[in-house]
């Protein structure tokens, strides 16, 4: 089966414009990989080595803390699913990443993918915007987690994530704000 992957080079050369040679190194890279629901694209405790945007499908980072799954993240339909964290650092994983659904992710080495950011200048801004925007996405959860309330992170993610009410189980989405399934249940009332 053939994939298209113009989702992935749109989005890369909304970042820096890349040529046919530049575009042609990154296919080199790429091999696609299915998911089947609840599979595991990174096991807590190994050190990550691949980079994933999503085709199709939806994934989410889960630590397991005192034998209780919490929901850190989710992504889904062309954003990119990885441990940037692991990559750089070289360390384990603290989190598992699996697929919510059955998902189709375009794969690369990341140690590659790291090689070829600085390859060209349209890759090297490319990677510093990968890793600006990642920066700051996560500083931006590690202050709504401290200084937002549930009913605040509720209504935020109503507005930038609204289709992940549509795909995403509700508990799933509970224990991610950090609620109870009744209490988004009350709150998603109160919305409508």
């Amino acid at each position: 089966m053939s994939h298209d992957f113009t989702p992935l080079r749109t989005y890369l050369s909304s970042l820096a414009p890349l040529n046919d040679q530049e575009w042609e190194n990154l296919k080199e890279l790429i091999y696609v990989q299915t998911y089947d629901k609840k599979e595991l694209f990174l096991a807590e405790g190994k050190i990550c080595k691949t980079v994933g945007f999503i085709l199709e499908g939806c994934f989410r980072w889960v630590k397991n803390q005192n034998g209780e799954a919490r929901t850190f993240d989710f992504a889904m339909e062309h954003e990119f699913v990885t441990n940037y964290y692991s990559i750089v650092m070289q360390k384990p994983s603290q989190v598992n990443i699996l697929a919510v659904e059955k998902s189709v992710l375009l794969c690369m080495d990341a140690g590659k993918l790291m090689e070829l950011f600085d390859s060209t200048y349209s890759w090297q801004k490319i990677g510093r915007h990968l890793a600006q925007h990642t920066a700051c996405y996560f500083m931006e959860r590690l202050a709504a987690s401290y200084y937002e309330s549930p009913q605040e992170r509720y209504a935020k993610l109503m507005s930038t994530s609204p289709e992940l009410f549509l795909r995403i189980p509700h508990h799933m989405l509970a224990n991610y704000l950090g609620i109870t399934k009744e209490t988004l249940s009350r709150l998603r009332n109160a919305a409508r």
